[in-house]
């Protein structure tokens, strides 16, 4: 039965419930730190956090199977706009409510925007590509759409990640309230603009022509469920992922303290969590031989990541009375730049194949070795 699918969200929503009410009935306890470090951490049953990790995942795979069959009642890209802005704000939510958390909270946002970026741009479209190439050899599609959201995401990412680890105005990656104010209105217009043009004078850019047979599969494989049913439990399963965010972010931060892992790690926690719907149906759409979908799915939430997070964390960090350490370090930024640089000569020419795929998953191998690497200090308990 079909509302079996939807029970766990639901019992995550009681779950969250219960964990801001009366966090001692499942057994979280907050411990005082010591004197010295100033640093509190929580005790809980070693079931508690992969079980608030797989809820929050599961409801991350409703929200997006509810998010595609609204998207099959849109035109594109109206419908692939649902789809990503349900994930981003998954995202913003679980990094604001992490960011509020533990020892890392200057440099989570950082993380978890660099981790989806790696995973969205190489792990996902290296993966798509090869799925897609095996079944179906090469695949068109409107190099158009490519060049604009790869124009996005890399203005995006020299302006918020980039830049502050070149500024003067703050030490290291951080920055002046000035220039935090500009990086927060820059991205934000740019994101709002370009949604703007995708969605009304562009959108031709971001639509590909399809076979008449696959024409007639889409179809047929569209959703039939009411669209108002899945408004709601859109809405629910939302709703449990901002209920159970902040228990994740006091988990997350004690477990990885405790087993001496790099704290880099917290980001890739959180965007594997929120990525994993987008990164299936991303893949699916490459396997249905609509690799413009798969474009618009993973460059179109690449945008949002940087568009949208980078702006609502500045506002939070202001609020709350944080600091936010935005600028990458010296290997991450030259990684980046050359998984952009990759990724525009690849998308540049309106067609797909094998060895594209098989770069990009390189370059997610290489980013994996770099998380690994002893460069990275591990996180003192």
């Amino acid at each position: 039965m079909p509302w079996l699918l939807d029970a766990p969200v639901f019992l995550g929503v009681l779950l969250g419930i219960v964990i801001i009410a009366a966090p001692e009935r499942v057994g979280l306890v907050v411990v005082p730190a010591p004197s010295d470090e100033g640093i509190a951490s929580v005790e809980a049953p070693s079931y508690l956090l992969p079980l608030v990790g797989f809820i929050i995942m599961w409801a991350a795979l409703r929200a997006a199977a509810h998010a595609e069959v609204i998207a099959h009642r849109l035109r594109d890209p109206f419908g692939t706009l649902v789809l990503t802005l349900s994930a981003i704000f998954i995202e913003v939510i679980l990094v604001i409510e992490v960011m509020t958390t533990g020892r890392m909270e200057d440099t989570v946002a950082r993380d978890t925007m660099f981790a989806s970026l790696m995973l969205i741009l190489n792990g996902f479209v290296g993966l798509a590509l090869v799925v897609g190439a095996l079944k179906h050899r090469e695949q068109v599609f409107n190099h158009q759409s490519s060049s604009a959201y790869m124009a996005m995401i890399a203005a995006l990412c020299t302006l918020g990640l980039v830049l502050p680890r070149f500024t003067n105005s703050a030490p290291g990656g951080y920055m002046s309230q000035a220039m935090e104010v500009f990086v927060a209105g820059a991205s934000l217009g740019l994101f709002v603009a370009f949604i703007a043009l995708q969605s009304s004078t562009h959108r031709d850019f971001f639509v590909a022509g399809r076979p008449a047979s696959m024409k007639g599969q889409s179809r047929a494989a569209a959703p039939s469920l009411p669209i108002g049913r899945s408004v709601v439990l859109l809405v629910v399963s939302l709703v449990t992922v901002t209920l159970l965010a902040d228990s994740l972010g006091d988990l997350l931060v004690t477990t990885l303290r405790r087993a001496y892992l790099p704290q880099t790690l917290q980001g890739v926690c959180i965007a594997s969590l929120i990525l994993l719907p987008e990164g299936i149906t991303a893949v699916r759409s490459a396997f249905r031989a609509d690799v413009q979908r798969t474009i618009n799915i993973l460059h179109g939430s690449a945008v949002s990541t940087i568009g949208l997070t980078i702006p609502a964390v500045l506002i939070v960090s202001h609020l709350i009375g944080r600091d936010v350490e935005l600028g990458l370090e010296a290997p991450e930024i030259t990684l980046l730049a050359a998984t952009i640089m990759v990724s525009m000569i690849q998308f540049g020419h309106g067609r797909t194949n094998v060895m594209q795929g098989i770069v990009h998953l390189m370059l997610f191998m290489l980013w994996i070795v770099l998380l690994m690497d002893d460069r990275i200090p591990a996180v003192a308990a």
